[in-house]
């Protein structure tokens, strides 16, 4: 960085001993008992580390700062640095970059006053990306007025002047991060919870009407492993509209349920019916609060994928892997091999986001090829497996459809009818393969 450093003394400037030379500026050195930071301006002059703000090493916060002034930035990695997980940018442009590629980030610190993109159109943008990190603006030389109106529309957590010695940065630092961590534990356990509950409501679901709730389960298992691959934000919406996209299918009679589940023939009033589940299950959806985003996503599901604008956010592209998921379930639950299947999908009309099927590939391992195929008697079913035929009992009775995913709760539900049959009612040899 072409930086040097030389011992000087300077006539009435108390506690300067040397000077750093950067890029042909001129950078004192300040000296702080046994302690010597950089000269820069004084709002980041250290002074005495208040200890119960000391951030904890093992486990630094990610701190994204922002200003067009390199000095500044290098203040803050002398000064911060050893804290923290420091992470600097000198535009907003290069903000949004740094944000994107090395997020997420707890706290994201903007100066107001910059060139093309200022601080607070910064933070809106990065709020648009994120919605539980914590900003705050520094403002030195900015309009008060101006800053403070930006503070109130922007959701910005706090306003800092300059200057600003360096502990009381660090306290509203410390501040942020504590208001990252509860928002961050209240989101984690909403989702916890929501998706405990969800599961417990499809898991019964899937047993009383095995069709398209075990299909559920499946599909969303599915998502979740695209949107990994992907690098979407994984979450309690795509639980969400991975399962209750199926809720349509609830309203019509068992028999019907099973035509559709094996695309057999059916009257074009009962296809009609079928093009207007999503509205059914955003109807129940509606009234329901922070599902709204629910509703978006089980919209586009049928639709073929148009990439999110900036300013929306990713509802299209969970749409579009609950929709590839859906149509490779479909296909396995028919039988096809997974040449077959992917066949299939690169003929399809159907637009998915970039990426997708390559995913798709790489999940279900397509170039190992085909899985083997065996036939095993019901005790000896194991978590993993996936059955090939349907699973009923003597009366006609479908306890599961070929498709369906062995686990731990399949193989109670088996166990429960063989107590209750005193025996077993299904046949002796059930076709399987390891997923």
């Amino acid at each position: 960085m072409g930086i040097k450093v030389r011992r000087s003394s300077f006539p009435g400037a108390r506690g300067v001993t040397s000077l750093l030379r950067k890029n042909g500026r001129i950078l004192p050195l300040c000296c702080h008992g046994d302690r010597v930071s950089l000269g820069l301006p004084c709002f980041l002059l250290p002074r005495s580390r208040p200890k119960a703000y000391m951030s904890t090493p093992a486990n630094p916060a990610k701190i994204l700062f922002v200003d067009d002034d390199e000095l500044v930035l290098s203040g803050i990695n002398l000064t911060l640095g050893r804290n923290y997980s420091v992470y600097t940018a000198s535009s907003g442009m290069e903000g949004l970059e740094v944000f994107r590629k090395d997020g997420p980030f707890a706290v994201v610190v903007s100066d107001f006053n910059m060139p093309q993109m200022d601080g607070s159109e910064f933070l809106r943008e990065v709020r648009k990306l994120d919605k539980e990190v914590v900003t705050m603006i520094l403002s030195g030389g900015a309009n008060f007025s101006e800053v403070s109106d930006a503070v109130r529309r922007g959701g910005i957590f706090r306003l800092i002047g300059k200057p600003c010695p360096t502990e009381s940065l660090e306290e509203n630092l410390q501040q942020a991060i504590r208001q990252y961590r509860t928002v961050r534990a209240e989101k984690d356990m909403l989702e916890q919870t929501t998706n405990g509950a969800v599961r417990a409501i499809t898991t019964i679901l899937a047993a009383a009407k095995p069709l398209f709730f075990g299909r559920s389960e499946r599909v969303r298992e599915l998502a979740f492993d695209l949107g990994k691959s992907l690098g979407l934000a994984i979450d309690w919406r795509l639980e969400l509209a991975s399962t209750f996209s199926y809720l349509g299918y609830l309203t019509l009679p068992d028999e019907v349920q099973e035509k559709l589940y094996n695309n057999e023939g059916l009257p074009e009033e009962i296809m009609d019916v079928v093009k207007v589940f999503p509205n059914f299950a955003n109807g129940i959806l509606k009234g329901i609060p922070r599902l709204e985003q629910i509703t978006g996503i089980i919209d586009r599901i049928d639709e073929d994928y148009e990439a999110s604008s900036p300013q929306e956010d990713d509802s299209a592209e969970l749409a579009s892997i609950i929709s590839l998921a859906k149509e490779y379930e479909r296909y396995a639950s028919d039988g096809f091999s997974r040449s077959d299947i992917f066949g299939k999908l690169d003929k399809s009309p159907r637009v998915y986001m970039p990426g997708a099927l390559d995913a798709l590939r790489t999940i279900k391992d397509y170039s190992k090829g085909e899985a083997e195929v065996e036939e095993v008697s019901v005790d000896h079913l194991k978590s993993g497996m996936r059955i090939l035929e349907d699973l009923r009992l003597p009366n006609g009775q479908l306890v599961a459809p070929k498709g369906s995913k062995v686990d731990q709760q399949f193989i109670k539900v088996v166990e429960n009818y063989v107590i209750s049959y005193f025996g077993n009612p299904f046949p002796e040899r059930i076709k399987v393969v390891m997923r």
